[in-house]
């Protein structure tokens, strides 16, 4: 009897090892608020507009492209961010003509409002290649997140070059 209690006492531990790894593995994949594998640049007709989007920021003042980006945010407001070929393609030669990109994730609050939360600066090159990792606080909650990399003026206004694709923005590009 008494190697049966200890069997089950073992069993029992196992088990219950087996299911905190698996609440720790779910609790850390729905960590990322956004995650994405594609961004839009700014198109020519939206950069010859010079309108604000519907999260109150300005494009560009030239379309821009972009070869890749990718990047995530998670729910403690850790932001990682890759660009490829963030160009203006209109330039002879099609270049990015910025030293440093500026990151802007933002929020939808729980009063409707916009919040645009911008760090920078994180260096690139002509190529327009960079690497954003940084950190912002969220509000809470955050809802439709987007990220947008760009540009921070010197009065302290941000300009964008590229956003982040949503799922359903992905979808309708296959």
């Amino acid at each position: 009897m008494a190697n049966f209690r200890r069997l089950l006492v073992a069993l029992v531990s196992a088990f219950s090892l087996l299911g905190a790894t698996g609440v720790s593995v779910a609790a850390s994949e729905g960590n990322k608020l956004i995650e994405f594998d594609s961004m839009t640049g700014v198109s020519a007709a939206v950069a010859l507009a010079q309108k604000a989007n519907d999260r109150g920021m300005l494009p560009g003042g030239a379309p821009w492209v972009i070869s890749s980006g990718v990047g995530s945010v998670d729910r403690h407001g850790n932001v990682s961010v890759r660009v490829t070929g963030l160009i203006i393609p209109t330039l002879t030669p099609p270049r990015n003509p910025i030293p440093a990109f500026s990151v802007t994730v933002s929020c939808i609050t729980s009063h409707h409002r916009v919040a645009n939360l911008t760090k920078g600066t994180f260096p690139t090159n002509p190529a327009g290649d960079a690497t954003i990792n940084t950190r912002v606080v969220l509000p809470h909650p955050c809802k439709d997140p987007e990220v947008f990399v760009g540009l921070t003026r010197a009065n302290g206004a941000f300009v964008w070059f590229a956003m982040s694709n949503s799922e359903e923005q992905e979808q309708e590009q296959d």
